[in-house]
């Protein structure tokens, strides 16, 4: 699904203008956070399951708590999509933590802990890394905005 959306981008980005590709870019990210916080806040057990990962009470409230975080980066692209003027500084911001939260996966997976963190034993290495390709995927997607917005 990312993949054809990512495709119909770069084609209307071919065909019509810059910033109206990147306000309509940031607007289809916004209800995508907004539908991923939403889910999580309403229903932590469907988040995690739709997420590839077990339920645990233990982290109901985690996955609460990221569920502001995708309606936090909701209001952000969705100011982005709304105030041409506030587009770079959205996209700057949005890059500088997709690439601090995506590369943090990055070095877990490598066994790379900073804070005091260790491997949890009932996730699997490889969930790191895809976690961390995602967020650094959006990153590049956020980065080609910025260079042709």
């Amino acid at each position: 699904m990312w993949a054809t959306l990512g495709a119909v981008v770069v084609g209307l980005g071919l065909t019509t203008r810059s910033d109206v590709v990147v306000r309509a870019a940031l607007g289809a990210a916004a209800v995508g956070e907004a539908l991923a916080g939403v889910t999580a806040l309403a229903s932590p057990r469907r988040a995690a399951e739709r997420a590839g990962r077990p339920y645990s009470p233990a982290y109901h409230g985690v996955t609460q708590d990221f569920g502001f975080y995708n309606l936090g980066f909701a209001a952000l692209f969705g100011a982005g999509a709304a105030d041409p003027d506030a587009v770079e500084l959205v996209v700057a911001v949005a890059l500088g933590v997709y690439l601090a939260h995506g590369l943090t996966h990055v070095l877990r997976y490598r066994r790379l802990y900073y804070g005091g963190g260790t491997p949890i034993s009932t996730r699997p290495q490889i969930v790191e890394l895809r976690d961390g390709m995602q967020l650094l995927a959006a990153a590049a997607g956020l980065a080609l905005l910025f260079i042709t917005g």
